[in-house]
């Protein structure tokens, strides 16, 4: 009877092998943006939530219209519109003005993504975890005439249940779309870790915005099926629109407009 109980565990320690390794991990962010005088005298914050999914080798990021996925294994990206119903795949490696029809080429030439970045003397706590922060003074220009200018606060931690450089790694392609300055570009690389918090200032035509973001959880969770593919019945395009880059802009900048 006590070997076939001993073989009994290890039949279910077998099985339940796969079904944990099957778990992916889930992290919910909420991005909270606070209204400015110029917006008509709205008072209620804007809330827009945002989700990673990480398995071994594969992110999803989920916006409201948009997925991006990042597999490193083949070294792809798709860039999913989820409204709309298409996506472009992209190779990791491309050159970004290769993947961007050419309508909008001459007007991405003209923009600029510059900055430094330095470590912050003041640490956060989030979701049980010590996150050191790191200061970024950000600015696009469009023919170097500013027309964004950015302070940010980023407190991250290595101290996660997935590999923090996936996301570390989408977010600089998606950077690179901006034509970055190298220096502001390896700054952006350096950071450790994945952002747990995150406090901004934002000025655009002399308009200031307070923004900032946490994660509220961060989980096992069995995906949801397709997750990492292109859905059923999307169209492919070859080439990334002024749509696609600026739903990337915002993302990464909060800024619209070219």
């Amino acid at each position: 009877m006590k070997k076939n109980r001993v073989v009994a565990g290890v039949v279910a320690g077998c099985l339940l092998v796969p079904l944990i390794a099957a778990a992916d991990i889930r992290v919910a962010a909420t991005l909270r943006v606070e209204p400015a005088a110029e917006w008509g005298g709205r008072a209620a914050d804007i809330l827009i939530s945002r989700e990673w999914w990480f398995s071994q080798n594969q992110m999803a990021f989920i916006t409201e219209d948009w997925r991006y996925v990042f597999d490193r294994s083949h070294g792809l990206i798709l860039v999913i519109n989820t409204r709309d119903q298409y996506f472009v795949e992209a190779a990791m490696t491309a050159a970004p003005r290769d993947l961007v029809e050419p309508a909008y080429l001459e007007a991405l030439g003209r923009i600029r993504a510059n900055g430094a970045t330095s470590k912050s003397p003041f640490k956060k706590t989030v979701l049980g975890r010590e996150c050191p922060g790191t200061v970024i003074s950000e600015w696009l220009a469009d023919d170097n005439l500013h027309f964004f200018d950015r302070d940010r606060t980023v407190y991250a931690t290595a101290d996660v249940p997935f590999d923090w450089r996936l996301n570390r790694d989408l977010t600089v392609w998606m950077v690179s779309f901006f034509n970055p300055e190298m220096s502001y570009f390896g700054g952006l690389r350096s950071i450790e870790g994945f952002p747990l918090a995150e406090t901004d200032i934002y000025i655009r035509k002399g308009q200031r915005i307070n923004y900032g973001s946490e994660v509220k959880n961060i989980r096992e969770a069995a995906p949801p099926k397709g997750l990492y593919e292109v859905p059923a019945g999307f169209s492919r395009r070859e080439k990334l629109s002024k749509a696609d880059l600026l739903a990337m802009r915002q993302i990464v900048y909060l800024a619209y407009s070219f």
